[in-house]
């Protein structure tokens, strides 16, 4: 089973100050049948940047 989900990485600041978190799209990869079962995790080269108040509500 493949699923897709957003890893923090860094936090930064922008221009303003304000902070953002910057986070990389990660394939998920379940090793067995259900979704509790160990896997692992696959880096993608797709990047966003979140304002940190979206992040911590």
């Amino acid at each position: 089973m493949e699923d897709e989900a957003w890893r923090s990485i860094d936090v930064i600041h922008n221009n303003k100050g304000e902070p953002h978190v910057l986070q990389q799209k990660v394939k998920v990869f379940t090793a067995g049948v259900t979704e509790e079962s160990s896997g692992y995790t696959k880096p993608t080269v797709d990047h966003r940047l979140v304002p940190l108040a979206e992040v911590t509500k």
